[in-house]
């Protein structure tokens, strides 16, 4: 057989297994990130379950990797959201980044926060840096991003190879394990339920066990106040004994 006729290797192969190993490197001490290969990737590349110390948690979240070098899509500095997750905001531009429709409407059926990280391989050297967009408050509510630009807003994840869990390690606030939680009660809020997960059993020190979120609760307003109302009529019937 002629050797030209084998599979290639390719660069960009090796460019996305690299991204998945440092990904996945990344939260190995945060998260339990369960790979999904071959035939079964349809939308998602990983189901991972946070986890705090030695105990996994129940919160569940999809991930998509896509990796691709710093020439390619050179991460822009925005700002930092101070008031959130406290982390840097950057604009990534890159075709790669662009979710289709069919992808979008995979994820709403998911019913856990989704999030899409973006590694960018560094020009000069062999360092990565890693960026992650929150896709939860585009897939739970009717609202849409009328600059179509949804797809270019990222945080920055890491530090080198420490993960952004926390912003604060020492109080556990902010970071990801923020828009983690946040997206989780959206993901409650957006099938009418207004109950959730603790957020001490992530590990999470900024909000209270029993908060309510109006502003969110606003959002999801119709599916809660649906809920609501066929638990009432249920609940009704059962004291009728129908």
């Amino acid at each position: 057989m002629n050797f030209d006729d084998y599979k290639r290797y390719t660069i960009q192969a090796r460019t996305g297994i690299k991204g998945e190993a440092f990904f996945e490197l990344l939260l190995s001490d945060h998260a339990l990130p369960h790979r999904i290969v071959g035939s079964k990737d349809i939308g998602i590349d990983y189901i991972c379950e946070w986890t705090y110390g030695d105990k996994p948690t129940g919160i569940l979240f999809a991930v998509q990797v896509k990796t691709f070098a710093e020439k390619n899509a050179t991460p822009k500095f925005v700002d930092i959201h101070t008031t959130h997750n406290g982390l840097k905001r950057y604009q990534i531009r890159n075709p790669k980044l662009k979710i289709d429709a069919k992808t979008l409407n995979y994820w709403k059926g998911l019913g856990i926060p989704v999030f899409l990280f973006a590694v960018v391989v560094k020009n000069t050297s062999r360092e990565m840096d890693c960026f992650y967009r929150r896709y939860t408050p585009l897939l739970t509510t009717t609202s849409t991003d009328p600059c179509g630009r949804y797809y270019e807003w990222f945080y920055q994840a890491n530090e080198g190879v420490s993960f952004h869990a926390f912003k604060d390690a020492s109080k556990r606030t902010q970071g990801f394990a923020r828009d983690l939680f946040i997206d989780h009660v959206r993901c409650s809020y957006a099938k009418g339920s207004i109950t959730y997960l603790n957020p001490r059993t992530m590990g999470l020190n900024q909000f209270k066990a029993d908060a309510v979120f109006n502003d969110l609760f606003k959002e999801y307003e119709e599916p809660i106040r649906s809920a609501y109302e066929k638990t009432g009529k249920y609940l009704k019937a059962l004291d009728r004994g129908t």
